[in-house]
């Protein structure tokens, strides 16, 4: 299969103007054929009458010279045959192509016309005409040895004109199969445009317009994916905000009303105070996220020791761990790590805090650094509640809480583990969860080793 758009183009306009010229000849010939040669036939009948009258005037010592002469001057062969059928010949050509049975009719008073080529020329005609004399009846057959060359001229120009008309009507109809796809291509981009992302383009096609069918088809469904999720993202941004909005303004609601002890009046204004920090960290986290995403990031690696930065992570969230009575166990041997301190540090901040929240008291979280094999693995292992696994495949989504009840109430916004995949990836590296339901969760880190 030809795989050049150009290469397949070249081949359509070399067949169609082969095409065009082959169609060419018989439209030519079957136009021209007829007229011409009765033309011819009138010319020369009126040159025989003509050769007959002077012929029959001269001596029969006059006749041969006359002939040769006529033959020359004209430019045509010239073939008398007497009554026995003797022949008698003048001019180029050596023999006429009429048989002896044409001959005698010819002499009898028939005048014959014999094409020897399918070109629509004189020189492709042989032809006899009875030429009477006082004492005889005799057979005189002419073919002309040249062309008119305004005559060549009209027929090359019209042999030309219908070939390229043939051919451009061929060339158009070809092409109109290869930009079949780019039609179909037009077609997919209007409907893009308005937003209609479902594309099927069918092409067998694996020159550059079938690349490109298959290239578009791809985005328009990786747009359509795009799309979802910014629908999805919109729509859980709108309930995140939504549900600590409500939750504010119905305690707001609550301290307008009299009768209200200080008690029930600190207990709403606390609820107040933790939905809005809720909200400020929504909105910390959603900027966070942004800022990474976005190309335009300070990304300032530098040499961490890795070991002291888990330790800090560790001592900064004690008040929460203490809180629950966990036991803290930690594995951290002296590692120095190419990275982003800021950024690796709100990584080791979110799986900690996750660790801290899902695991009941009196649990264990254990902290593990095993550098080898060119990279740094860093384990964060919990006795918490577990994740099923189908929440497992979806926990890095932006937005998605694994139990969104036991989530809100945590303070969690379902960013969290979105922004330690992001932040890992911008170090090369890469997270896997291992959990199971009631038994814990281990969540590795895997980043290049210096």
């Amino acid at each position: 299969m030809i795989k050049s758009l150009n290469v397949k183009i070249l081949l359509i306009f070399v067949v169609a103007l082969t095409t065009g010229f082959g169609i060419s000849v018989p439209i030519t010939v079957y136009l021209f054929e007829n007229p011409i040669t009765e033309s011819t036939r009138n010319e020369y009948a009126m040159r025989s009458e003509m050769l007959a009258d002077v012929y029959s005037r001269l001596a029969l010592a006059e006749r041969g010279p006359y002939l040769k002469q006529l033959a020359e001057k004209q430019k045509i062969s010239l073939w008398i045959y007497d009554r026995n059928g003797v022949r008698y010949a003048y001019g180029q050509a050596s023999k006429p192509t009429l048989t002896d049975e044409e001959i005698r009719l010819v002499r009898d008073g028939t005048e014959i016309v014999r094409r020897t080529s399918v070109l629509p020329l004189p020189t492709s005609l042989n032809m006899g005409f009875p030429l009477r004399t006082a004492d005889e009846q005799l057979a005189v057959v002419i073919h002309p040895e040249s062309s008119d060359v305004d005559l060549i001229l009209t027929l090359m120009g019209a042999f030309i004109l219908i070939a390229l008309t043939i051919g451009s009507f061929k060339f158009v109809l070809f092409t109109r199969i290869v930009v079949k796809p780019l039609r179909a291509l037009t077609a997919a981009t209007r409907k893009v445009a308005k937003g209609d992302y479902n594309i099927v383009l069918q092409t067998k096609s694996k020159d550059e317009l079938g690349v490109l069918s298959e290239q578009f088809q791809q985005m328009a469904h990786e747009i359509s994916q795009v799309e979802r999720m910014r629908q999805e993202f919109v729509s859980n941004v709108s309930h995140e905000i939504q549900t600590p909005l409500a939750s504010i303004s119905g305690f707001v609601s609550i301290l307008q009303t009299d009768g209200l002890d200080e008690a029930e009046q600190l207990r709403c204004l606390n609820i107040i105070r933790q939905e809005s920090m809720r909200l400020s960290r929504l909105s910390e986290n959603m900027l966070r996220l942004a800022t990474i995403d976005s190309s335009h990031y300070p990304f300032h690696p530098s040499l961490v020791r890795l070991d002291r930065q888990l330790r800090r992570v560790v001592v900064s969230a004690e008040p929460q761990w203490a809180a629950k009575r966990l036991n803290i166990r930690l594995e951290l041997p002296k590692t120095a790590i190419y990275a982003d301190e800021d950024l690796l540090s709100q990584v080791w901040l979110n799986i900690f805090g996750n660790s801290i929240k899902f695991t009941p008291e009196g649990g264990e979280i254990s902290i593990e650094l095993q550098p080898g094999n060119g990279e740094i693995r860093v384990i964060f292992r919990d006795t918490g509640i577990g994740i099923s696994e189908e929440d497992r495949r979806r926990v890095f989504e932006r937005f998605y809480m694994a139990d969104k009840s036991r989530n809100r109430e945590a303070g969690g916004s379902g960013l969290g583990l979105a922004i330690v995949k992001r932040v890992v990836e911008l170090h090369n590296g890469s997270v896997e969860i291992d959990s199971a339901v009631g038994k814990g969760t281990a969540v590795t880190v895997f980043l290049p080793a210096v």
